[in-house]
Formats: C-alpha cells, sequence, structure tokens
C-alpha cells in the first residue's frame, strides 16, 4: 500500500470512530475533513423502523440544515430520518420548539421573530429610533442584560434626551414588547432556554424526546449557547460537539474560541478529524503556520491534488521607489489571477476573489454578489432571483433570498393571515421544508436579471407568482399585489438596480466569471483557486506583526482566523495579491515560516 493510500485509510479511520463513538463526543475536524458526510453516516446509522426518540441535528443556518436533509436523503436513502421522531435544523429553531415554546405560559401570544425591525412599535423615543438600533448582551454569570448604543452620535443632535435616556427607555421598551407583548428575538429565546435547561421537569422531556443532540459548527456558539449546552450536558442530554475552533470568526457575536475550549473540556478527550480532503499539502502547510504551536503540524492532505507542490502565488501591484509592477491595480491583479490559474487548468469560474471587507474584493472578470435588499418590493425579489441563481452563492445570501421568497408567497397565499411565520405553517398544516422548496421552486420560476427595463421584469415576475397555487388553499387566492417599484426606477435596467453590472453583452453574460466576496461570506465554500485581497499597508503590517508574534496565533487573535478561513478555501492554487510597498515584507514572512512562493508581476506570457 502507498504512502497516500495509507494516509487516506487512516482518514478514513477517524471518520468512522466519529461515526462510531458513543455521545457525549467532542469531534475536531480540520478543513475540509468531510465532517457533513460524517454526521450523515452517524445518523444514517440509526436503525430503521419506528421509534419514540429521535436524534437532532443542528446548525447555524437553514442552508446547512437543508443540506444534511438532503445528504440523508440522497446519499443515505433515507427520507425516514428527516422526519418525526428526529429533527434537522437550525439551532436557534431548536431552542425555541423544544426548550421555550411549550414551557412559557399561556398568554400572551408568544413569538419568535429574527429582529425587533419586525415588531410593530418597536421603536425608542421622539427621535423614533428603531430599537434593533441598540445592541443588548446578556451574560450568563450574572443573568443581567446589558445594552448599548453604538449610532447613537446619529440620533443626539439637538435632543433634549441624553444617551442615558435613550438607553433606559430602550431597556423599558423591548422588556414591554417581550414580557407583556410575547415578542422574542434570538436574545430573549435564549435567555428563557438557559432558565428552562436548569429545570429538570424540562429537561426530562428533552431526554425523552432525543436520543442524541448533534451541533455542527459550534465554533460559532456565543457565551450563552455553550452555557444551555453545558446545562444540558449536565442534565445527562448526549450532546455531540462538532467544530474547528480555527475557524471561529463571529466574535462580535460573543463567539470566542477560549469559551469553546473550557465547554469542551467537559466533553473527554476529543477525537481528531485531520485528513484534509480539499487541499494541497502547500495549502494546508501555510494554514498551519497560523495555528497554535501544539497544533502546528499540518493537517494531512489525502485529496485528489494532496501532492501538488504549487507555491503560493504573488501579485504585487502599483509601485515602489524603483521598483514597479505590470500590474498597476488590484483589478489587474484579478486579471492576472485568473490568467495564471487557466495556466495549470482552473478555469475563471472556479475561481474566488476575497477580502476582509467587500469594498476590497478584486472585481476584475468577477461575478460580485448582488446589494442586499433594504425594503420589500420588486428589487427584493429581483435580488433574490438573482442570488438563487448562483448555485455556488454564499450560504447567507441564499437563506436570505430563500425569506424574501417566502414573504412573497406567504403574502400572496393568505394575505390577512395574522401571526408568525411559524404559526402559520402550524394552522396550514404545512412544513417548514415544504415551505422552503415552494419559496426555491418560485425563484428558479422567475424571469432572469439581466439588463431588461425593471417595468418588463416586474410584469413577467407578476406572472410567475400569480402561478404558485397554495400548497391547501381555502380558495383560489386574489389576484397578486403589484409589485412596488419607484417610478424613476421603472425603466432602469434591473440587473443594475441591484447593484449588478447591466452593461454586459451576451457573450460576456455566459463566459464564466470569478466568483467574489467577503471572507466571512466565503466561509463554509471552497474553490479550485482563491485569490486573496490585502488591500492597506497599515493592515498588512498588523497581519505580518500577529503572525510573527510567538504569543499571537488563531486561539488568541480573530484576525488570524479570518484569513485561516480564507487560506482554506482554496483546493489547488493561493495567491495574495497588495500593495508592491509591501512586497519585502510579506516575502521575508513566507521565507521566516519556509513557505514556497513566486512572484509575478504580469500576465503570462500567451
Amino acid at each position: 500500500m502507498s504512502d497516500i493510500e495509507e494516509q487516506r485509510e487512516q482518514a478514513r479511520d477517524q471518520q468512522k470512530q466519529v461515526v462510531n463513538a458513543p455521545a457525549p463526543l467532542f469531534a475536531r475536524a480540520c478543513p475540509g475533513a468531510g465532517k457533513t458526510r460524517v454526521l450523515v453516516d452517524r445518523h444514517c446509522n440509526t436503525a430503521p423502523g419506528r421509534r419514540r426518540t429521535g436524534r437532532a441535528l443542528l446548525s447555524f443556518t437553514n442552508v446547512a440544515a437543508d443540506e444534511l436533509r438532503e445528504r440523508c436523503t440522497g446519499q443515505g436513502g433515507r427520507t425516514d430520518l428527516t422526519l418525526f421522531p428526529h429533527y434537522i435544523g437550525t439551532f436557534d429553531g431548536f431552542l425555541w420548539r423544544y426548550l421555550v415554546r411549550p414551557f412559557l405560559p399561556a398568554a400572551p401570544r408568544w413569538q419568535h421573530v429574527l429582529s425587533w425591525d419586525h415588531v410593530p412599535g418597536a421603536i425608542v423615543g421622539p427621535r423614533k429610533v428603531p430599537l434593533s438600533a441598540f445592541d443588548f448582551r446578556y451574560d450568563p454569570a450574572t443573568r443581567r442584560t446589558g445594552v448599548a448604543w453604538p449610532t447613537s452620535g446619529q440620533h443626539l443632535h439637538n435632543s433634549q434626551l441624553t444617551a442615558d435616556d435613550y438607553l433606559a427607555r430602550a431597556r423599558t421598551t423591548r422588556e414591554r414588547l417581550w414580557q407583556t407583548n410575547g415578542y422574542m428575538t434570538g436574545l430573549e429565546v435564549r435567555i428563557a432556554a438557559l432558565e428552562h435547561a436548569g429545570d429538570p421537569a424540562c429537561t426530562e422531556l428533552l431526554a425523552h424526546r432525543f436520543f442524541e443532540v448533534v451541533v455542527d459548527e459550534a465554533q460559532d456558539c456565543s457565551a450563552i449557547d455553550l452555557a444551555i449546552l453545558t446545562r444540558l450536558h449536565q442534565a445527562g442530554i448526549p450532546l455531540v460537539i462538532v467544530a474547528d475552533a480555527d475557524q471561529g470568526i463571529y466574535e462580535w457575536n460573543d463567539a470566542r474560541p477560549e469559551d469553546l475550549q473550557q465547554f469542551t473540556r467537559h466533553m473527554g478527550d476529543p477525537l481528531e478529524l485531520t485528513g484534509n480532503w480539499r487541499s494541497t499539502s502547500a495549502i494546508c502547510q501555510l494554514a498551519a503556520t497560523l495555528r497554535p504551536t501544539a497544533r502546528s503540524t499540518p493537517d494531512i492532505a489525502v485529496g485528489d491534488h494532496h501532492d501538488s507542490a504549487r507555491p503560493l502565488l504573488l501579485l504585487p501591484y502599483g509601485k515602489h521607489r524603483k521598483q514597479i509592477s505590470g500590474l498597476m491595480s488590484s483589478t489587474d491583479a484579478g486579471e492576472a489571477f485568473t490568467a495564471w490559474a487557466a495556466r495549470v487548468g482552473i478555469g475563471a469560474g472556479d475561481c474566488l476573489a476575497v477580502a476582509y471587507r467587500n469594498t476590497a474584493v478584486p472585481k476584475a472578470h468577477s461575478r460580485p454578489a448582488p446589494q442586499l435588499p433594504k425594503g420589500h418590493n420588486a428589487l427584493a425579489l429581483a435580488w433574490a432571483a438573482a442570488v438563487f441563481s448562483v448555485p455556488d452563492a454564499p450560504p447567507v445570501s441564499r437563506a436570505h433570498a430563500l425569506t424574501v421568497a417566502t414573504t412573497f408567497l406567504r403574502e400572496y397565499w393568505y394575505p390577512d393571515a395574522p401571526g408568525t411565520l411559524n404559526e402559520l405553517i402550524t394552522q396550514h398544516d404545512l412544513t417548514a421544508v415544504l415551505l422552503r422548496r415552494r419559496a426555491a421552486a418560485f425563484l428558479h420560476a422567475l424571469p432572469a436579471v439581466d439588463a431588461v427595463p425593471a417595468r418588463r421584469w416586474r410584469q413577467q415576475a407578476r406572472l410567475v407568482l400569480r402561478d404558485q397555487a397554495p400548497p391547501a388553499p381555502a380558495g383560489p387566492p386574489a389576484p397578486p399585489k403589484l409589485l412596488p417599484l419607484a417610478t424613476t426606477d421603472l425603466d432602469e435596467p434591473i440587473r443594475s438596480l441591484i447593484g449588478l453590472p447591466g452593461d454586459q453583452t451576451d457573450e460576456a453574460t455566459s463566459a464564466p466569471v470569478m466568483r467574489s466576496s467577503s471572507i466571512h461570506q466565503a466561509k463554509g465554500s471552497e474553490a479550485e483557486a482563491v485569490l486573496i485581497h490585502l488591500p492597506k499597508p497599515q493592515d498588512i503590517t498588523e497581519l505580518i506583526g500577529s503572525w510573527n508574534s510567538p504569543s499571537t496565533d488563531t486561539a488568541s487573535s480573530e484576525l488570524l482566523r479570518v484569513y485561516y478561513v480564507a487560506i482554506t478555501r482554496a483546493r489547488r492554487l493561493l495567491a495574495l495579491t497588495y500593495p508592491y510597498s509591501k512586497q519585502g515584507d510579506i516575502t521575508a514572512l513566507l521565507d521566516a515560516h519556509r513557505i514556497d512562493h513566486q512572484t509575478r508581476t504580469a500576465p503570462p506570457v500567451p
């Protein structure tokens, strides 16, 4: 048996251990480890037949949950595992459905909402500041909720009320909408879930309902999420936790690697998934330089391109002193990147350009993501159709596109029905899966978002909406309302109104283009070739300082974790582009870590 076959066999053995090990269990999975397949295999090991208890498979996005369902039915051929008594869904949905709603008082009429923006009267003070503008944080240790107002300076000019006045009113407004009117956002649901998770009467019912609870992408758990899981673990609920702390990039949402590490210490020794089926050994080696010393051994590349020794591609642009690059901007660098990728058999459609911020992503030959809609009108529907027409669109964008489509379908089918979407689903004997499938079919049926005038696109979209029959109608629905659209936008290309280039020829439109997004949006995706843009010299200096510091790594620096995510999206080719002034610093960094690299200041000669 060759070395690579032995390594692949070892990687498969690691996967089998996670599939078969009993709960409680903590599995640490490297990028490209095939953890989704492992979770599906574990679930498919469940014996067929009628059961009283089931398994809960939890993720943090509807897209990830949908993928688990599809893998169970397609890869595993086990549709029964997506139905009662099992549950596949989001962490938020699980908390609401099984730890919160069943234990709330009968009144008021409780409603789980995504944001305070969806709640009537959720405004504060005479300046009518949206309650969503206030940042509420709950501390599980003190059991107190703090509030901040990051945008106070935008609202207080010539105001008779101070920032403290508004903060006090925000607390009062939230308390009234929650305790009196029954509205609960994700934070309020978590506060209630934490309380119920400490009540034996609640956890005993949960234990009778589920024989195992699996949490995927657990590095995204906030402090209160981990507090809830701690109480469930203490109550004897069998937990399976799957995470890669090095990919935790949501510190703004109170998700910290040190909290996850503290929690998993109570789960026993972790099972490791160190076989990377995605990236080359060179990319694995570069990623490992960002990790703590104890985990600085590179993951084992076991995929199809495991033995590729292709060096890191450097594409500096601009000029520095007497040095002048043939690439004068990041746009030129993006064009050169796709050309060099083509040299090794990678088409532009298999390339991905990323940056820390959306505004810094190279736009040459790239397909920028359409702008997220702010209103509920024809442009929002066009945005959703454009996003859903791209198979590799970011999961967050696809999930929001489904939400937009679901809202239009709901208003058409049940225009006067009160209550939340969950209550509507129950009332009309629907399922969330069916509703998402109908929303996806609706988006696929909408006309292409191209250079046609918005007036014509709206007309065609209205006809498509009219053809969407309700799943279980009490009677034929009324004709759909005219999709709102500003008069000044009627004759503008619908494509340009949602932020996509509107002057593309048919040939350019049909030609493969490079994807582009922020690093946060790219989390969970992958590409044959990835270009990372480092736009600002001062930011590069900060990155290099953190990378070189012996006391800083992915365990302590979110900046390094973000770039760890960016690096590990690549399968075969990885490139950096940056101002030429930082060429010496970057090459010195790579040399210090013994990373092979090559610099190119022009596209390849045809």
